[in-house]
């Protein structure tokens, strides 16, 4: 095997390890009995400040990207509170449904924000599909209806944010994007506790959630610390560390391939950990088979649409 062969698949064992990385998190949240703003609070500073020590020297870019950078940080902030609010109220599996949705929104809104893509129109039926199959699911899990329509509104900021990041990538470190973007997200968080409480009441009266603000909201276990440390330092500095990385040597066409993959790799760990599947009726199984043949299909579709729009050589 010639070496850029065997570095090209490291470099997607690297990819799917942070996309199981990122399934595994939404776990981490449900074990962990705090907030969803407390807790991506402490993941984001904590994240920011481990890295301002180990990366003093990338501390030093231009204002202008700096700005770009904390803005684009405080949307992961607010599409990581949207995230754990959903595992709250719902469960894992109904949080990674709602994210498989990015296709759909990333096939309409990246080529309205981005002058350089087209857009691909079987993309947007595709899409469509997978929208239909949330409302079958919406429509028969009667249970869930609020926490999967939060979920989907994490799904767009996560879009937003992922485009907004695509144009940041060239202009920076990967270090110091991740740097910058965690302390945007920590200071999103900031403002967010102190509606928190008021959140939950309005939460309550729209689910069964039966949400509590907690008396002591710092107080953990041992357990719970492990559980936290491994939120910030596996599932937030080094997964994102690696996903940056990898924008530089991986086409994009692959690394939304690998996302397509986080409801996958969520709803088996939900099922496996959690014991999710004896909550979910036969409407959501459903309706995840018909998203994940789409999430199959769609990049092959979309190579076979290269292929017929290329001209002959």
């Amino acid at each position: 095997m010639k070496p850029h062969q065997s570095g090209q698949i490291f470099d997607y064992l690297k990819l799917h390890f942070v996309i199981l990385l990122w399934g595994f998190t939404g776990i981490l949240g449900d074990q962990i009995p705090m907030p969803a703003t407390q807790m991506v609070w402490v993941r984001s500073l904590l994240a920011t400040l481990i890295l301002v020590a180990v990366l003093p020297k990338r501390i030093n870019v231009h204002w202008k990207t700096a700005l770009a950078l904390i803005g684009n940080g405080m949307l992961l902030g607010f599409h990581w509170v949207l995230f754990f609010t959903t595992v709250k109220i719902a469960n894992v599996s109904i949080c990674m449904i709602g994210m498989a949705t990015v296709s759909f929104w990333t096939a309409i809104m990246e080529p309205l924000m981005v002058r350089s893509v087209r857009m691909r129109w079987i993309n947007v039926l595709l899409g469509c599909i997978i929208i239909a199959a949330v409302y079958w699911i919406y429509r028969n899990e009667t249970s869930y209806h609020l926490g999967l329509g939060i979920a989907l509104l994490a799904a767009i900021i996560a879009t937003v944010f992922s485009i907004f990041n695509g144009q940041l990538a060239p202009h920076a470190h990967p270090q110091t994007i991740l740097m910058y973007e965690m302390a945007g997200a920590a200071l999103f968080c900031t403002f967010a506790q102190l509606i928190g409480p008021s959140l939950y009441q309005q939460i309550n009266q729209f689910s069964d959630a039966s949400l509590a603000w907690p008396e002591n909201v710092w107080q953990l276990s041992a357990l719970e610390i492990f559980y936290f440390a491994l939120l910030v330092l596996a599932g937030t500095i080094l997964a994102y560390q690696i996903y940056i990385e990898l924008l530089d040597r991986l086409s994009v066409f692959t690394i939304n391939f690998a996302n397509n993959l986080e409801p996958v790799y969520g709803i088996s760990l939900g099922a496996l950990i959690l014991q999710e599947n004896h909550e979910l009726g036969g409407s959501f199984y459903v309706g995840t088979l018909v998203m994940l043949a789409v999430v199959i299909a769609q990049p092959w579709l979309n190579e076979k649409q290269e292929r017929q729009l290329a001209p002959e050589s």
